[in-house]
This record gives C-alpha cells, sequence and structure tokens, in this order.
C-alpha cells in the first residue's frame, strides 16, 4: 500500500468531520484517537524505511493465518524516565493518561488504540545518541494488519486541534523506502559483506566468564548473563525493511521488531515474551538454557551439551522459580507449576515454561514489568547484586538489547517482549548482540560458541537480505541490496 495515497479524499474527509465532531468538550490536556478501517487486504508494512526517527515497527507472523503486523510512525505523545523508578513512573503517566484517552471508532473497526513501550535493561544506563533508557509513546500513526484486516489509528493531542490533520498527512508522505543505491551484483555483495576480527574481545568475554564462575563457586551468585557483541561492514547500506522481511520469513514464530531513531535501527526476533496482561490474566515466559547443532563448511558437526542436560536443566528452573515468586504478590492466584516444553527455533533448541495467573486488582502491566525485569534469564540471580557486579566487569548493553519492547493498549491491556537476537543497524554497518546464562559447571568456550549460535540467528538474515536477488516469501523484495522496495 502506498502510504502517502492512504489519507485519500474520503477518508481525509471522514477523519477530519470525527475529529471536529469529538473536539467540543474534550479535555484540554486529553489525547483523542480515531480509527479507520483501510479494508480488506494482508500488508507487512515494509514499504518504508525504518532507520528514522519515531518509527516502530511489529510483527507476529505466526499469529492467525495471515500473521499479525503493526507500523507505527510519529508521535502523539510521550514519556521518557530512567532510574530505580522508571516503570512506576511510566504506570502513572499511563494511569493518568488513561482517563483522558479520547476513542472514536466511527466505523466500528472494534481496534483499541495502543502505545508502544521499549526499555534499556540497566535503569542507570545513559544511552546517548541512541533509544532512551524507557519510553512510553503514543504513535500518531498505527497501521495495523491482522486476519485479512486492515485498519489506522490517528492520535494527537487535544490542543493540537485540526492541525492534526496535516501533520498525520506529512507523516505519512515522509515515509516511503530508502533511497535505493547503484544496481549491485551478487558477486560485489558478497565480497562487500564481512565481520570484524575482534579477538581481544572474544579473549575478555572468556575471561569474564571465568571470572563469574569463580563467584558463583564462592556462593556469591547462582547464575550471571554476560553479554557481547560483534560487528558487520556492508559495501552497501544496509536495507533494514528487507533484513525485517528475512526475519519475519525465517523466524516466524518469534517476535520481531525494529525501532528507528537518529539514522539507525534497533532490530531483532525474539523468542521470549517478558509479560502479558488481558483482561488481569497474565502470562510470563521462563526460557533458558540453550542447545544447537551447527554444521561447518567442511561438514563437521558442532553443538553444545544436550537441551535436557543438568546445567540446562538448572538454569531454567531457575527462572521458573524467580518468574513465579516476582508474580506472587501482584496475582491473586498462580495455575500450578507446568513441566518444561522444548522450543525450537531454527538450529537453536530452548527450554520454556509459561507461568499463568489472575492480577489482582489495581494491578497495571508496568507493575508486572517492575516486580519481572530482568529476569534470571538475562541478569543473573541473586537480581540486584548480578546487576552490580555486570557493571563493575563492564557487561555493555546497547540499546533496549535484553530490556523490553512492546505495546499497552487504552485499557491497560499489552505485551512485552524481551529484546533478544538482536543489531544495531547504522548505514553499512551492524552490531549484533547475544548472550550466554553462566551458572555452575559452565565451561567458558562453550558459553563463547552458545553467543555464536544466537548470533547466527541475526547474521543468516543479513546476509539474506544482503543478497540482490534476495525475495521474502511473498515476493515483495528484489534487485538492489541497498534499498528498500
Amino acid at each position: 500500500m502506498n502510504l502517502a495515497a492512504l489519507l485519500d479524499a474520503t477518508r481525509s474527509a471522514l477523519l477530519r468531520r470525527r475529529l471536529l465532531a469529538r473536539l467540543p468538550g474534550a479535555p484540554a490536556s486529553g489525547l483523542l484517537s480515531i480509527c479507520l478501517d483501510l479494508g480488506p487486504g494482508e500488508e507487512r508494512w515494509l514499504n518504508v524505511d525504518p532507520a528514522r526517527p519515531l518509527v516502530n515497527w511489529w510483527a507476529r507472523p505466526a499469529a492467525g493465518e495471515s500473521g499479525d503486523y503493526r507500523l507505527a510512525l510519529g508521535n502523539a505523545m510521550s514519556v521518557v524516565t530512567a532510574g530505580a523508578a522508571r516503570f512506576a513512573a511510566l504506570q502513572a503517566a499511563f494511569t493518568g493518561l488513561a482517563p483522558v484517552w479520547l476513542h472514536d471508532d466511527c466505523q466500528r473497526t472494534g481496534v483499541v488504540p495502543v502505545a508502544h513501550v521499549g526499555f534499556a535493561f540497566d535503569e542507570e544506563a545513559e544511552i546517548r545518541d541512541d533509544l532512551p533508557n524507557a519510553r512510553l509513546l503514543v504513535p500518531a500513526i498505527v497501521l495495523h494488519s491482522r486476519a485479512g484486516r486492515r485498519t489506522a489509528v490517528f492520535s494527537c493531542a487535544v490542543s493540537e486541534g485540526e492541525a492534526a490533520i496535516e501533520r498525520w498527512a506529512a507523516e505519512l508522505r515522509s515515509a516511503r523506502p530508502a533511497a535505493a543505491g547503484p544496481p549491485a551484483v551478487a558477486e560485489a555483495a558478497a565480497a562487500g559483506w564481512r565481520r570484524r576480527r575482534q579477538p581481544l574481545a572474544d579473549r575478555a568475554f572468556v575471561a569474564r566468564t571465568r571470572a563469574a564462575l569463580a563467584e558463583i563457586a564462592a556462593g556469591d551468585f547462582d547464575k550471571l548473563v554476560l553479554a557481547r557483541s560483534v560487528h558487520f561492514d556492508s559495501a552497501t547500506p544496509i536495507a533494514v525493511s528487507r533484513l525485517l522481511a528475512a526475519l519475519a520469513d525465517g523466524h516466524p514464530e518469534c517476535t520481531i521488531y525494529g525501532v528507528g531513531q537518529h539514522r539507525q535501527c534497533f532490530v531483532g526476533a525474539t523468542p521470549e515474551r517478558l509479560v502479558s496482561l488481558d483482561k488481569q490474566v497474565v502470562e510470563a515466559d521462563a526460557l533458558a538454557g540453550t542447545a544447537w547443532l551447527f554444521a561447518d563448511p567442511l561438514g563437521h558437526q558442532s553443538g553444545s551439551p544436550v537441551l535436557q542436560s543438568d546445567k540446562n536443566s538448572r538454569e531454567q528452573q531457575l527462572v521458573v522459580d524467580a518468574v513465579r515468586a516476582a508474580l506472587a504478590p501482584l496475582c491473586s492466584r498462580l495455575a500450578p507449576p507446568q513441566a518444561a516444553e522444548m522450543m525450537s527455533l531454527g538450529d537453536l533448541q530452548h527450554l520454556r515454561t509459561r507461568v499463568v495467573g489472575r492480577a489482582r486488582t489495581g494491578t497495571g502491566l508496568f507493575d508486572l514489568i517492575a516486580c519481572l525485569h530482568p529476569t534470571p534469564a538475562v541478569g543473573g540471580a541473586p537480581g540486584s547484586a548480578a546487576r552490580r557486579w555486570l557493571r563493575q566487569h563492564g557487561d555493555r548493553r546497547a540499546a533496549w538489547y535484553t530490556g523490553g519492547i512492546g505495546w499497552i493498549d487504552r485499557d491497560g491491556d499489552g505485551e512485552v517482549a524481551v529484546a533478544l537476537r538482536c543489531a544495531r543497524i547504522r548505514g553499512h554497518q551492524a552490531e549484533l548482540f547475544a548472550g550466554a546464562g553462566i551458572v555452575a559447571g559452565s565451561v567458558p568456550a562453550q558459553e563463547l560458541a552458545e553467543t555464536e549460535a544466537k548470533l547466527a540467528v541475526i547474521a543468516a538474515a543479513l546476509r539474506q537480505a544482503h543478497r540482490p536477488d534476495y525475495r521474502d516469501g511473498r515476493g515483495e523484495f528484489g534487485g538492489s541490496a541497498s534499498g528498500a522496495a
């Protein structure tokens, strides 16, 4: 769909009538969202350049028959915060916003307006020229495609008045594909794609793993999660839309996301939900333990110990116990513990247990996030001491890696995923992030290999999307790898 043409004369007139009808009597400090039906069809909303400010792309490709896709543009209202009370601040902001957030659904789409949620792993992290530490953002426009229906939600501050119409139109006009560079050939693309050598960084990760094992052996910690990153360089600009399409095709069971900011984009394909809230029903994932099996170019098999090893089972049970203990004070009841299930994601396998409960009256989504984040799956145990140790030992987590990303709707329901299997894309460069949980019995070389297996998820998608002849599962991309279609 051509986004610039989305607001045709008929839709523009309807939008203007609804806006003018709702503004009189609306609270001056309020927010107004108007939902429009865009008719039947399926869209992935990838005909935009995600590497620009205030673009949020989110997908659950395996949801329903045609997937669940959202593209958010612009800013109708936002709250940015940091520090130990960041989630309490966001909950307070949302609690104050909800009563004055007006919703016009004149075409009875059934769509509830949403706000985007994102936050970094560490509440004390100062992220410069990057994403804010924690943010609640009501987009100016949200385009949604699910179950064969397409909708648009236009939001503005009531104080903006009729001027919002032109701003919405301007947002759609500016949401165009990245400019394509000169045509590339497969040989040139392959020759111009390389991973930087980082032997010192690799050795530093192994050294930190040994230091973590010493702390665990001394009884100070049960688990520490160590992170690392690697860098790739491309001869041509990396087309983020193509990368998101490759991730959606290759990992439909994951949540795929792209968050644009300052000519860069934070993208990923995460298998882990932190928490969801739906009419007081709470669900959280306890995901830990990793196994994999790869063949090198000579056909030799390599991989981790079996998923059901004692090390992986202990690591996963640690997360289950922590999630249940964190949720218990905020839930009137928790479902009985479930057995762990094996979750297969291509060549990777994880142990996952779903924890389900019913939230106590008055419990909000940010309250649940505050009690859960960070779980031992991404931080360690005990949690506060683990975060201090990671800071002291230079554990660097850029953007929102191992933080959270998701949505909350006007009614207070929502879902936040853990930002894993991700990369930060800047022009010709990509920085990929991965981590490994260190517990008693961990082997440093094996933990380094585990991070390589996780990094391979994004690396493979980058290579696929970079091929000039790449076409996604819907045949939407082809031609030059230097621009989005």
